[in-house]
């Protein structure tokens, strides 16, 4: 009996303990604080950053390769680190205007990115250089319904483009299947065309 005494008079005086340090500290033992964050940050190891650097190497060796440069911007544009790839986007595009998988890469990386109305330009160009560019349509599409505030009239449009090309592929069944979720698609086949849905677009 004495010795359940004397355990429980121990295990208070420890909750009693961790108590008191939540108190003072403001947070709980297992809660890291800010300095904790900010030093888990700074030895977060990107899983890119092998590739990067064997990448940067490359377009070291073939500067004028559009090829290698593109596939660097879009190594530092999938780790987060847009603003180191959009000069690379930019020097592609400088010599190869037309290239309309570098432009529509460099789009998606700025749209991911949050710079929605540059991710804006570069898709219309995309558009308007290839009016039957399906991604284009649809990944414009994904821009405007991811908009704040969306742009649902806009994204309806564009998915029923990018579905009219070709409702079979991989990218028209997105399609369809966001303008289904939408309420204003029709399932594939159905002989009843895409409507937009009233809904006002925003300023």
């Amino acid at each position: 009996m004495a010795f359940a005494i004397v355990s429980s008079l121990v295990i208070c005086s420890m909750l009693g303990y961790t108590l008191t340090a939540i108190a003072l500290d403001g947070r709980f033992p297992w809660e890291e604080s800010p300095a904790e964050q900010a030093t888990d940050e700074a030895n977060f190891e990107d899983p890119n950053e092998d590739a990067i650097g064997a990448q940067q190497t490359e377009v070291a060796r073939n500067p004028e390769s559009i090829e290698e440069m593109l596939l660097l911007a879009n190594l530092l544009g999938n780790s987060g680190r847009l603003p180191e790839a959009i000069p690379w986007y930019e020097r592609v595009l400088a010599q190869a205007p037309d290239d309309l998988t570098a432009r529509l890469d460099f789009a998606r990386a700025l749209s991911d990115g949050g710079l929605k109305a540059d991710a804006e330009l570069q898709f219309q160009r995309v558009i308007a250089t290839d009016p039957r560019s399906q991604d284009g349509h649809f990944y414009l599409a994904e821009l405007y319904r991811t908009s704040a505030p969306p742009r649902l009239a806009d994204a309806a449009r564009e998915y029923g483009e990018a579905k009219a090309i070709d409702p079979l592929t991989f990218v028209g069944q997105r399609a369809n299947e966001a303008l289904l979720q939408m309420g204003v698609g029709q399932p594939v086949g159905s002989p009843s065309p895409v409507t937009s849905p009233e809904v006002d677009n925003a300023p």
